[in-house]
């Protein structure tokens, strides 16, 4: 019990020291900033910077992994709503990053901007993204007739999501609640747009 209990704070402990050295490294630049200086900037020293994290991109990967457990975590905990789409759930659960967003933009793209800019941070969202599709649809599971439904809803929201981010970097004169709600409008339209030609 000693060891779970240990183990859980250390994790919760990691998971709040990535997302402070992600701050840190999207705000300077990645190249712009040594180890030991985000260690300082974040509180720690550099010894108990490299007991947590092996490089400073695992720093940020580990920031970025902790996004599983909040989306998949957002949808277990709600309740459907009279009336309500699945998708309508869906982009529900990306409320408190849209919140996030619109209390610091800047720093939210900053962070995004982080991780399109640099190949290898790229390749491990593409992959927290694979992951979290497996949580998300797990978590999807009550609200759905089966789970390839689940499966397939849950890599339709993080894809809108993904494509969402993209959009609103590339336009800084909107708001990513705007951009991430004409993504889901988007997709609740083609059912009654998609023609097939005869």
């Amino acid at each position: 019990m000693g060891n779970v209990v240990r183990d859980r704070v250390r994790e919760k402990m990691k998971a709040e020291l990535a997302q402070q050295a992600y701050a840190v490294f999207a705000e300077r630049g990645m190249e712009n900033v040594t180890a030991q200086q985000a260690a300082q900037a974040i509180g720690i020293s550099r010894a108990t910077f490299f007991r947590y994290f092996s490089s400073k991109e695992d720093a940020v990967v580990t920031a970025l992994r902790s996004m599983n457990v909040h989306f998949s975590g957002m949808v277990a905990s709600m309740s459907s709503v009279s009336g309500e789409s699945l998708l309508e759930l869906l982009r529900r659960s990306f409320e408190a990053t849209v919140v996030a967003a619109e209390q610091d933009p800047q720093s939210m793209r900053d962070r995004i901007e982080l991780v399109w800019s640099t190949p290898a941070l790229r390749s491990s969202w593409q992959e927290s993204l694979r992951e979290q599709q497996m949580s998300l649809a797990q978590a999807l599971s009550p609200f759905c007739a089966n789970h390839r439904l689940a499966e397939t809803s849950a890599l339709l929201a993080l894809t809108l999501f993904d494509h969402a981010l993209v959009r609103w970097l590339d336009s800084p004169q909107r708001t990513l609640r705007e951009v991430l709600d004409e993504a889901f409008d988007f997709a609740a339209m083609i059912d009654d747009k998609w023609a097939v030609k005869s």
